[in-house]
């Protein structure tokens, strides 16, 4: 469907369950805590602590084709940030969090970006194209160094579609949500 501003519309879904409500995501060395001043001046935003090397959290997930993984982040005590999407492809990307900046990309990642969204915030992007059965999230000690047994940052509002964009932000509960044209 073209809409009014002569753009074609076309639905879309978030498939991360809980895309905001990352204490119900699987913790490995990580403790989640919410009510964090977020980049919408609401505090919906969560502190993302590790306790051990290679601390992370992660989402199983089922989906294939092209997808896109985002997520808003800003630094904390530490300024990085690893992305990893693991399924029959595999993406691995590291994002620079005080000035936006990317690190290392590798494995089967299409593209990845970053956007200035202000107060410190960006909203990181990686795009691949391969079937996806699980999204990572890991506060970084520098580009490809996941090594330190502590340190934080702050994310909010993830987001995983079939698109080669990041698109608007859904939210998401105990199930999928979707937008748009449906």
């Amino acid at each position: 469907r073209v809409d009014a501003s002569q753009l074609i519309e076309k639905g879309r879904e978030n498939v991360l369950l809980q895309s905001n409500g990352f204490n119900t995501w699987i913790s490995n060395s990580t403790s989640e805590t919410s009510g964090q001043n977020g980049y919408d001046g609401l505090s919906n935003a969560w502190l993302l602590s590790k306790s051990a090397a290679n601390g992370m959290i992660l989402q199983s997930v089922s989906t294939s084709g092209v997808n896109t993984f985002s997520v808003y982040a800003k630094a904390g005590s530490l300024s990085w940030m690893r992305f990893v999407v693991l399924g029959t492809g595999f993406a691995d990307g590291y994002f620079n969090l005080t000035d936006g900046s990317l690190g290392s990309i590798s494995g089967d990642s299409i593209t990845s970006s970053s956007e200035n969204i202000g107060g410190g915030w960006y909203r990181y992007t990686l795009v691949l194209n391969a079937s996806t059965s699980q999204v990572r999230i890991y506060p970084a000690d520098g580009n490809q160094n996941t090594s330190g047994t502590s340190g934080s940052i702050y994310i909010q509002d993830s987001q995983l579609e079939s698109s080669l964009v990041a698109t608007p932000y859904i939210e998401t509960g105990a199930s999928t949500a979707q937008a748009g044209i449906l």
